[in-house]
């Protein structure tokens, strides 16, 4: 728990490392030119489909970290560093941070109860 409690509180290489490894893959699967609109074009549902797989590796390891709120602060920051240096266009960097954060902020409430019994 110490451990995991540091890693939340001061950052480590390993959240750098999460973002860089999340920003290639996306760099990979959708550039930077695409997301700018020029080049080939991918659907709406293709792009959608590769930002919900890099944000479920970041959801997948925010978990088995057991990172708190302020690594996963940490981690949305680090993805959009990332994203800059890539050349992202600044609207399609903010829409992934967003995403990132609405999908940890989801996974870490646990599923939603109906009230019933």
């Amino acid at each position: 728990m110490p451990l995991n409690f540091l890693r939340g509180l001061f950052g480590s290489n390993e959240i750098k490392s999460l973002a860089q490894s999340l920003a290639t893959e996306l760099a990979r699967r959708y550039p930077p030119t695409m997301a700018s609109g020029q080049g080939r074009k991918l659907s709406p549902q293709a792009v959608t489909n590769i930002l919900e797989s890099v944000i479920t590796k970041a959801v997948t390891k925010t978990q088995e970290w057991r990172l708190g709120v302020v690594g996963k602060a940490r981690l949305g920051n680090a993805l959009r560093w990332e994203m800059k240096e890539r050349g992202y266009p600044e609207p399609f960097i903010e829409m992934v941070t967003e995403a990132l954060v609405v999908y940890m902020t989801r996974r870490a409430a646990g599923p939603v109860s109906d009230g019933k019994r």
